[in-house]
């Protein structure tokens, strides 16, 4: 059993998580639906759907490595803080 012990966890690997089963989740049901659809009705056109899939995706990983470069940044300049003050956060 996948033990995922979140009190544990940072605030980015929660959010990473909770990203990573979202687009898996959403992923496996439109998945499982358009192949469904396609087999009950050979006639119908999946271009709309597959369209959707791409646009989600797109936006739900352009999120997610927003959020991951957003606090790279933040650490990296939180490091450079400390350097330049003598090895404080606060002054």
């Amino acid at each position: 059993m996948l033990k995922l012990d979140l009190a544990k966890r940072s605030t980015t690997d929660i959010v990473v998580i909770m990203f990573s089963v979202l687009i898996s989740l959403v992923l496996s049901v439109t998945v499982v639906g358009a192949v469904t659809a396609r087999l009950l009705h050979p006639e119908i056109d999946l271009s709309r759907i597959t369209e959707s899939i791409n646009n989600m995706l797109s936006t739900i990983i352009g999120a997610l490595v927003g959020f991951i470069s957003g606090r790279a940044l933040g650490a990296r300049e939180e490091r450079k803080y400390i350097e330049e003050n003598g090895g404080s956060k606060h002054k």
